[in-house]
């Protein structure tokens, strides 16, 4: 049976004003299937609650989950899945603007996406990169609009802490909002403490999320 992504909005998001999609890390080689109970799935959830405390109900959270753990090479597995994720959230709820929040192999997945057009107008509106894997050389799609939150702990021994300032700086050199944290000492699985990444992530998403949506009356009539 060919594995399928798998993706689970909290709640019915009646009244919703703005969507967030959680990007989970994965590993560069594997065609295993990704199971509920990953830690990396596991570990974006906190962030969810937090985002969805800190927006009081007005931002509705998605949760993806890949068809397989790994990159895997030109297959790049985690893009389609989500593309296809960014296109059910469109379906479901329209035009309202959308944040992505990725760890590790999801801050690759999330940059990656962060110029997806969808079926409606407008897109990924704000981008939080979390400890994100940048391989040498990876490719950035051109942005313009998009609000971006880059943040690692220095003492990462998994993903590169130097390629993730090297490109903010870049990107915030071309003009781009820009936002770059760094967590001295802290390492990549964002924990000890953990709270200061999730108040971060959740702060960056209401204050750029919700301030688009006051700003553009039709992103309310998506029903």
């Amino acid at each position: 049976m060919p594995r399928a992504p798998h993706l689970r909005v909290a709640g019915d998001g009646a009244g919703a004003e703005a969507v967030v999609l959680l990007l989970h890390g994965g590993t560069p080689d594997s065609l295993e299937p990704v199971r509920a109970f990953d830690p990396a799935v596991l570990r974006m959830l906190p962030f969810g609650r937090s985002v969805t405390r800190a927006g009081n109900g007005r931002i509705v959270v998605a949760t993806l989950r890949y068809s397989v753990r790994g990159w895997n090479g030109e297959l790049e597995s985690p893009l389609p899945d989500a593309r296809w994720a960014l296109d059910q959230l469109a379906q479901r709820f329209g035009n309202l603007p959308v944040g992505l929040i990725g760890h590790s192999m999801g801050g690759r997945v999330a940059l990656r996406m962060a110029d997806h057009v969808r079926r409606h107008p407008g897109g990924v509106s704000s981008v939080a990169a979390l400890a994100p894997w940048l391989p040498p050389g990876e490719s950035v799609p051109s942005l313009d609009h998009q609000r971006l939150l880059f943040a690692h702990g220095t003492a990462d021994r998994i993903t590169d802490p130097s390629h993730t300032f090297a490109l903010a700086e870049s990107l915030a050199a071309k003009g781009l909002d820009v936002e770059l944290v760094r967590f001295p000492g802290a390492r990549h699985s964002m924990l000890f403490p953990a709270k200061p990444w999730h108040d971060l992530v959740a702060d960056f998403m209401v204050r750029t999320l919700l301030a688009q949506a006051q700003d553009d009356p039709e992103a309310h009539l998506q029903h």
